[in-house]
């Protein structure tokens, strides 16, 4: 399953728990133990809104001082207490130290010696918190093993807080937005005066995605989160089944359109043996439909090249994880392509007429093209039959002349 954020109109912590909360994630188990530790909040639904009805998890204030402070070291003390798995504290806790560092450095200030005020202190904890905690909730309540964010929104502007005007983005958000894909909130002016993107999101969003792509597969539900009293800020997330189990045979079998992954890296560390051994096991693997490995020159005149597999969507990760372990490549990139195939079959046909009067019946590919059927042998048969007779392959495919 795929969680595809559209991130168009705002991400932070707390848009995200609302969708997630609108796909079904239960947050009464965090909700209560952010109440233990007078943090508390509430989750209400919402039945207006421009990206349609949607949830918000709604930080309560009202009972907290304004005149106390967070130091970093009481915000992580805090988070460790919360009831959160490995995976999601170590996101939340590398979230918060990439905050500290930005706002450090937006001011001028030594990160041990930076403090937030209580209210902040208590949106970052409960941002950090609901996002690491209903994301990794999400993964085994929805089955979801890839998360895919659009690129941010780019807008500017400015905003009235406690100590006057400020830029938007914040300086904070500015530097962590370095290095990650930006673009105007559609086709409206990217001047505006709230902050789609405060410095909780921003940083998350440097944690939790596992790419910025165009999301691929069927849409199976949608779930929208909202900021409270700011109803066009808010973040929609679709939900992808990637598993497509029968469509491509149904594909394969009548022709027609299907599915399929594209995964590809640039080689030029690997020795001609260590290549050689990488394609052998690449192409051995069952999830892999086709390898290609084409040379070239890259960079610095050094020898280089670029492997290419094909495989079905619902294996892209286990592939990936193959060409990481077999080449040491330091990124696979991949996407998922349309392709159109002919109608196929399995089934057995003659060969090597030649070197007998009926031929050898081996394992085959039937398909139709243009009105007429064909048969192509199975590479493998093929191979193993030559060597069995004591012929090259060529032979196979000969007829005996009239």
């Amino acid at each position: 399953m795929h969680l595809h954020l559209d991130t168009t109109r705002g991400f932070d912590g707390l848009l995200l728990a609302g969708v997630l909360a609108h796909l079904g994630v239960d947050f009464r188990p965090l909700v209560d133990a952010l109440q233990g530790l007078q943090l508390p909040c509430r989750l209400q639904g919402s039945a207006q809104g421009a990206g349609g009805p949607g949830c918000l998890l709604i930080p309560s204030t009202d009972d907290l001082p304004s005149d106390g402070v967070w130091p970093e070291s009481g915000l992580k003390e805090a988070l460790g207490d919360l009831p959160l798995s490995d995976r999601a504290r170590e996101q939340a806790f590398a979230a918060l130290r990439l905050i500290v560092d930005a706002e450090a450095q937006a001011h001028a200030a030594r990160p041990e010696a930076l403090v937030f005020a209580a209210r902040e202190g208590l949106a970052l904890l409960q941002s950090l918190a609901a996002a690491c905690w209903g994301l990794e909730t999400a993964r085994k309540a929805l089955g979801i093993d890839r998360v895919t964010f659009s690129p941010l929104p780019w807008y500017s502007g400015a905003i009235r807080g406690p100590k006057g005007y400020r830029p938007l983005p914040s300086p904070a958000t500015a530097l962590l937005l370095r290095g990650l894909p930006v673009r105007a909130p559609g086709d409206e002016p990217a001047d505006c005066r709230v902050d789609l993107l405060p410095v909780d999101g921003a940083a998350l969003a440097r944690v939790l995605p596992d790419a910025f792509e165009q999301p691929e597969g069927r849409v199976r539900d949608v779930g929208v989160g909202y900021r409270k009293g700011a109803g066009e800020v808010w973040l929609r997330g679709l939900l992808l089944d990637e598993e497509e189990e029968a469509a491509p045979n149904d594909a394969q079998r009548r022709g027609g359109a299907e599915s399929v992954a594209q995964l590809e890296t640039h080689l030029d560390h690997l020795t001609g043996e260590e290549l050689g051994a990488a394609l052998e096991a690449l192409a051995a693997m069952p999830e892999v439909l086709d390898v290609l490995w084409l040379p070239g020159i890259g960079k610095k005149s050094r020898p280089s090249g670029l492997l290419r597999l094909l495989c079905a969507p619902r294996h892209r990760k286990l592939v990936a994880e193959a060409v990481l372990r077999h080449t040491h490549s330091l990124g696979v990139r991949h996407c998922v392509l349309q392709r159109t195939v002919l109608p196929r079959s399995a089934g057995c046909c003659a060969v090597g007429q030649a070197l007998g009067q009926d031929g050898l019946l081996l394992p085959a590919k039937f398909y139709r093209l243009e009105g007429r059927d064909y048969a192509r042998p199975e590479a493998d048969a093929v191979r193993e039959a030559a060597t069995s007779l004591g012929v090259g392959t060529p032979a196979l495919r000969m007829f005996r002349p009239r």
